[in-house]
C-alpha cells in the first residue's frame, strides 16, 4: 500500500513539473509582417480577433481563468502565449469559395524568454453544414480547432503539433504556404 501511495505521490510531482500552472494570452493577437490575408476576410471576419477569443477562452478552461495581458509585466508569474497570424486562406462565399485555413506562428513565454515555439495550422470547409455557413463561421472553426491544440501544447512539452493536410482544391500558393517548414 505504501509502495502504491509513493508510486502516485511521484506520479503527482512528475506531471506537475511538465505542465504549466497557469498560461495567459498575450493581446493583441497580430499579424507577421509577411502575412497573407485577403483585406476583405481580414476587414470582416477578423481573424486575429477570432483566434484570440478562442484560444483566451480554451486557457480560462484548462488553467483556471486569467485574462489576456498586454505587457509582460503583467504575467505575475504565468505563461505567456504570443500568437501571430502569419496566413489565413479564405475568400468570400462561405464553403462554396473552398477551403478555409489560418496558420499560426506562437512563442510561449515564462519571465520573458521563449521556452517553446510553433508553427501551426488548421483547415476547414465548415463541417457537415458547410454549404450554408459564411466564411467568417468556417474561420472560427479554424480558430477554435487552433485553440483546442495549443492550450493542449502549452500544457504538456511533449505535445507537437502537426500541420493539418493540406486540402486537395487548395491553390498552389496555399500548399507551398503550408508546407513551409515550422521555426
Amino acid at each position: 500500500m505504501k509502495r502504491i501511495a509513493s508510486v502516485l505521490i511521484a506520479a503527482a510531482f512528475a506531471q506537475s513539473a511538465f505542465a504549466a500552472d497557469r498560461v495567459v494570452l498575450m493581446t493583441p493577437v497580430t499579424y507577421t509582417p509577411d502575412s497573407s490575408i485577403v483585406q476583405k476576410v481580414k476587414d470582416e471576419c477578423q481573424p486575429e480577433q477570432q483566434v484570440a477569443r478562442q484560444v483566451e477562452s480554451a486557457l480560462n478552461k484548462k488553467f483556471g481563468g486569467g485574462s489576456p495581458i498586454t505587457s509582460l509585466a503583467d504575467a505575475n508569474g504565468a505563461q505567456v502565449m504570443k500568437i501571430q497570424v502569419s496566413h489565413v486562406l479564405g475568400v468570400g462565399g462561405g464553403a462554396w469559395s473552398g477551403p478555409k485555413a489560418i496558420t499560426v506562428y506562437v512563442d510561449l513565454l515564462e519571465n520573458g524568454k521563449v521556452v517553446r515555439k510553433t508553427r501551426v495550422n488548421r483547415w476547414s470547409t465548415g463541417g457537415m453544414w458547410g454549404g450554408f455557413k459564411g466564411t467568417c463561421s468556417i474561420l472560427d472553426r479554424c480558430a477554435a480547432a487552433l485553440a483546442k491544440d495549443l492550450t493542449r501544447w502549452a500544457a504538456d512539452p511533449n505535445v507537437k503539433l502537426e500541420d493539418d493536410a493540406v486540402p486537395k482544391d487548395a491553390a498552389p500558393e496555399d500548399k507551398a504556404a503550408a508546407q513551409s517548414p515550422a521555426n
